[in-house]
């Protein structure tokens, strides 16, 4: 093994050393008729050779290198029938397939550049007509060559075969940018991502962005192309989100010690002061608790800084890691921006755009692309309720940045756009559910800034201001339970339904409807 591999060495070094001297001349003819034996390794030698010896004989003469037409097309036949041949190694097929289409393409730019239709140009980029036994119409040599692998990558896709059919889709692409070969390559691709192992993922994930990227240059846009990228993206994220859940509980434990150990320290600092400085001072024990409390001070002291170090470390860490996911944020944003508006209508996409307008805390902008799309179709039920939400979530958070008139009024928007929904679709259980929460949620607000009133004894201190409240409260749950009864009556076996019934009931004392309602939950336990 090793004597031969020198000696092919060898004898390729001396064929490289030859040409600068000479071109073994080769014939295009003889190569096709070696081709036609099946002779494939003195095929690609002789063809090799004939354009190798036309390019000299032009150069020698100061002449354009510009090889014949029936040699290009020889060159790329010898090469497609090299790409389709089963003992072919799988990783030397592109380079075969590039070879082909490049001696093809330069006949088809011949064509471009002079109009002048070639016997050769037809032979490899038209369809030769019908076959006269079959009535078949045989295709042109680009197209057979494009179709061998197209079909092997159906096969296997139909077999469930991904990662192969994948392989052949991404073969097929190399023949010709064509938008079926490209769809149904990003689907395999994208369920042979799903199969693979943990080690081989990003690898078949380069290969699904690639076939999404050849499909936009073709402009082709289907949803699932989008649907993947934000897919990616989201997933750059999760790490981040993940990170961010556990620091809301470290932030709340540090708060919850800073609180905690401020008031021990202010105590025990009493306490000490008391032993030392005040009437304490003349207890025979007073030294001995004066140093207890010191002791105490100084723990919570120690406690104190030790939280306020946890609190600070979060909080950097919470503004790095919001930075970071409002940055993929926008990633997203902008993707779904594009999916939607090259899917105009497709409510995954508007919905995934509203998602990460809302993330981003930039529900003016949901608010405008919303209503942008209603302007085109006032009945999109999908876009109505999307509307609805986004005034109902602006309304909190304006009335969280204590803007009540703010939020008050887009209350009312939200109100009015859950009602058109129900209009579009009166059973519209989301269109329901959401009216009959909004309208509860402002009862329950109501409830507890009565219960928050100050008290004077058993009573509030102003009456007149918690019989107000109340009235609100009440105002507010009787308006909720027509949409929460009727949601309810559409879906019976929705416990969450129920649930939201019940909390009514229970807000206007209808105790006869509570019990029923409160029997219907506890037989779905």
């Amino acid at each position: 093994m090793k004597f031969t591999k020198i000696i092919t060495v060898l004898a390729l070094s001396a064929a490289v050393s030859s040409t600068a001297f000479a071109q073994e001349k080769g014939s295009a003819t003889k190569a096709a008729a070696y081709l036609s034996k099946g002779e494939l390794t003195e095929a690609q030698s002789e063809i090799e050779n004939a354009v190798g010896y036309e390019k000299y004989k032009l150069e020698s003469k100061g002449k354009p290198v510009v090889v014949k037409e029936k040699t290009l097309e020889t060159q790329g036949d010898v090469y497609s029938t090299i790409a389709r041949t089963a003992e072919t190694p799988a990783e030397e097929i592109p380079t075969d397939i590039e070879k082909a289409m490049a001696a093809y393409n330069e006949i088809k730019q011949r064509k471009e550049n002079g109009g002048k239709e070639t016997a050769s140009y037809k032979a490899v980029w038209d369809n030769q007509g019908a076959d006269l036994a079959t009535g078949a119409i045989k295709p042109s040599k680009v197209d057979d060559l494009w179709g061998h692998f197209f079909n092997i990558g159906a096969e296997a896709f139909n077999d469930q075969e991904y990662t192969k059919a994948m392989d052949n889709f991404k073969l097929a692409l190399l023949v010709k940018n064509d938008t079926t070969t490209g769809k149904y390559g990003f689907y395999a691709s994208a369920l042979a991502e799903e199969e693979a192992a943990d080690e081989d993922a990003a690898a078949v994930r380069e290969t699904t962005m690639m076939f999404i990227n050849k499909l936009f240059e073709m402009n082709y846009h289907d949803p699932q192309q989008y649907y993947s990228l934000l897919r990616y993206a989201a997933e750059d994220a999760a790490p981040a989100e993940e990170r961010l859940d556990d620091l809301k509980y470290e932030i709340r434990d540090a708060e919850g010690t800073i609180e905690k150990s401020t008031k021990t320290k202010e105590q025990s600092q009493e306490r000490y002061d008391y032993y030392t400085k005040g009437g304490g001072r003349k207890y025979g024990s007073a030294r001995q608790k004066a140093a207890q409390a010191k002791a105490e001070v100084d723990e919570a002291n120690a406690e104190l800084t030790a939280a306020q170090a946890t609190l600070d470390a979060a909080t950097k860490e919470v503004a790095e890691l919001d930075a970071k996911t409002d940055a993929v944020y926008e990633e997203c944003l902008q993707i779904a921006i594009k999916g939607a508006e090259n899917n105009p209508g497709n409510p995954t996409l508007t919905s995934q755009m509203v998602s990460y307008y809302v993330k981003l805390d930039k529900l003016d902008e949901a608010i405008a692309s919303v209503q942008s799309a209603i302007d085109k179709d006032p009945s999109d039920e999908g876009m109505n309720f999307n509307l609805a939400v986004l005034y109902d979530q602006a309304s909190e958070k304006s009335r969280s940045n204590g803007d009540d008139a703010k939020a008050d009024e887009l209350f009312n928007n939200a109100a009015a756009q859950y009602k058109k929904v129900i209009e579009i679709n009166p059973e519209s259980k989301n269109g329901l559910f959401n009216l009959g929460a909004l309208y509860y949620n402002r009862a329950a607000a109501y409830n507890k800034e009565m219960q928050d009133l100050p008290m004077k004894g058993m009573n509030y201190a102003d009456p007149a201001k918690a019989k107000a409240l109340e009235a609100k409260m009440l105002e507010y749950a009787k308006m909720s339970a027509p949409y929460a009864e009727k949601v309810s009556e559409l879906a019976p076996d929705e416990s969450k339904y129920l649930v939201l019934l019940s909390r009514i009931y229970y807000m206007t004392k209808e105790n006869d409807k509570l019990e029923a309602v409160n029997k219907k939950l506890e037989a779905m336990e």
